[in-house]
């Protein structure tokens, strides 16, 4: 390695986290204790109390500190986890740094109420995580991933810079405090505002149909992908659409495409979860999955719900993805097939993603079952309503969609706990524990998902029934596993991904290298006509001017009879 290339100080870039992490702290936990602490929408000062502002443009509400607190925290553990995960790497240095401002830009988009600060962060944010993921750029995967999340979010994005137009040209502000009490006195162009706003989120949550760039996206360091699907990038999405909700909360058309999204969108990605034959993939599958449930709740107007189990799913997320680096460094691999009975040779990594597999299945009494239970009840509350922001048969599609959601997320959640710890070895190899700097952050985020939970509301109907489909889910897995099965292979469909990629992959590139061909063709063929023939022409006077002055006498006086002769005949033929 050469010397003047060799990273220096690893440590040092946690600090400068833990820094950023604890200025953050002192702003917001001592006001969370006041205001109700992980509690959404229940302060003591009424539902969405604000805190204090360190300056106009920098504001926080309970739900966007708990979110800041959670981005952050998550920021330190991953750059604790990186030390040893990529300490090594010669470009550790930018990756550190790149880090530290995703973060600073995560806190701009959750912490202002100036819509233009916001996408700033918002836009940051996004070139962070395509350097992220291309961060091994010498591989043409991680360079087609990183390009791929780039444009699709970029595309999206459109969405947001228009939307932030029409706010300010309807409501006469940029303040996201001012729009919203202009909308809750006089609602205006909701609609329109809601469509703009809902195809930002779903590209840059990974939505149906712009969901196919995060699974694409796993060529990346493993520490970013836990901090890509916890806690900053597609936490961000559903963040904005839950803060912006009151532009457009009047509107039937936003709200009932937002639900009809969610519906596929969480159905299709557990489906696809199950059917994975990589670690990191079928996580990432869930990731895209659990948001649209966010986004569910969202949709029926109970975004407190969502934003709770975005808390929850960033902590027990963050979780499996540590664990799933843990385990490529002791297999050298995320595929499925490389794993299997590791139970006893990483005992840490084994008990501690064995909690993160139970709160993602929601099993009591991990985090995840009180969060989930919180979106399952306000989508049941949703159709007991009458007049509701869905039309009821809507909101009980998304409540049976939500239901079956659930079982499938046990299901695979079961198959990858089963597929990775238990069974015989698969292949010979002298699997190991990883470093403490590895195992460390999955023992806080671990002891984490059971804390959360502390508090938390239950909905005794909603938490039977979902507990009973989840039960279902698991005992279904392990009745295959303990019959022999292998758990697979999936049907070809879902192994595919129902070539839901074909249009992003062959369709739209085919489209775009036709129409610059023709664009190619026409500037040469068309637009470059008029200038080459400009040049002729002028070409052509130069020629004819050269011959009337070619300094031959002869010439000149046969130019002049000739004109004398034509003058003549014009004159007779004209009298």
């Amino acid at each position: 390695m050469n010397l003047r290339n060799r990273p220096r100080g690893p440590w040092v870039y946690v600090a400068v986290t833990a820094v950023l992490a604890a200025v953050v702290a002192a702003w917001a936990v001592p006001e969370l204790r006041e205001h109700g602490w992980l509690v959404f929408g229940q302060s003591s000062s009424g539902p969405g109390a604000p805190l204090p502002s360190l300056s106009p443009d920098l504001f926080l509400f309970p739900q966007a500190a708990q979110i800041i607190l959670l981005a952050v925290g998550i920021g330190v553990l991953v750059q604790i986890y990186s030390t040893a995960y990529l300490g090594h790497h010669p470009r550790y240095r930018s990756y550190a740094l790149i880090i530290v401002l995703f973060l600073v830009a995560m806190i701009a988009v959750v912490g202002t109420t100036n819509l233009w600060v916001l996408l700033v962060g918002w836009e940051v944010m996004g070139v962070c995580s395509y350097l992220l993921i291309g961060h091994e750029w010498q591989t043409a995967e991680a360079r087609s991933g990183a390009a791929k999340a780039f444009l699709v979010t970029r595309v999206a994005d459109l969405g947001l810079v228009m939307a932030i137009i029409v706010i300010g040209a309807t409501y006469g502000t940029y303040d996201i405090n001012g729009a919203q009490a202009g909308a809750l006195q006089d609602p205006k162009n909701g609609t329109l505002i809601g469509l703009l706003v809902l195809l930002a989120v779903v590209g840059k949550s990974a939505q149906f149909p712009l969901h196919s760039w995060l699974p694409d996206a796993m060529p990346g360091p493993t520490p970013i992908t836990a901090l890509i699907h916890a806690a900053t990038m597609v936490a961000a999405g559903v963040y904005l659409a839950a803060r912006l909700f009151p532009l457009y909360a009047d509107s039937e058309v936003v709200l009932t495409s937002m639900a009809v999204i969610a519906a596929i969108t969480m159905l299709m990605g557990a489906l696809f979860a199950l059917a994975q034959t990589d670690l990191k993939r079928a996580l990432a599958w869930s990731t895209v999955s659990q948001l649209a449930l966010m986004f569910a709740a969202v949709s029926v107007g109970l975004a407190e719900s969502g934003l709770d189990h975005l808390v929850a799913h960033g902590v027990f997320k963050a979780l499996l993805f540590l664990g799933c680096g843990c385990l490529m460094h002791a297999v050298g691999s995320s595929s499925l097939s490389a794993m299997g009975g590791l139970r006893r040779a990483m005992p840490v990594t084994f008990w501690t993603m064995t909690i993160g597999f139970a709160a993602l299945a929601g099993v009591v009494p991990t985090v995840g079952f009180f969060t989930k239970d919180s979106v399952l009840a306000a989508i049941d509350f949703a159709t007991e309503v009458e007049n509701g922001p869905l039309p009821n048969g809507m909101a009980w599609v998304l409540l049976v969609v939500a239901l079956l959601t659930t079982f499938v997320t046990a299901a695979y959640a079961t198959r990858l706990w089963l597929l990775a710890f238990f069974g015989p070895v698969r292949e010979a190899r002298d699997a190991h524990e990883a470093p403490r700097t590895m195992t460390g952050p999955l023992i806080v985020l671990a002891v984490a998902t059971f804390a959360l939970s502390i508090g938390k509301h239950l909905d005794a109907r909603i938490g039977v029934i979902s507990t009973i489909v989840a039960a279902l889910g698991i005992g279904a897995v392990v009745a295959l596993w303990r019959r022999g099965s292998a758990l697979g292979p999936a049907p070809a469909p879902l192994v595919s991904e129902l070539g839901l990629d074909r249009p992003f992959s062959r369709w739209i590139p085919a489209v775009v290298t036709s129409l610059s061909r023709l664009v190619v063709d026409l500037d040469r063929d068309a637009v470059d006509v008029y200038p080459r023939g400009g040049a002729s022409l002028v070409g052509l006077a130069s020629n004819g001017l050269q011959m009337a002055q070619s300094r031959n006498v002869q010439r000149y006086a046969t130019a002049i009879a000739l004109g004398v002769v034509v003058l003549v005949v014009i004159g007779v033929v004209a009298t």
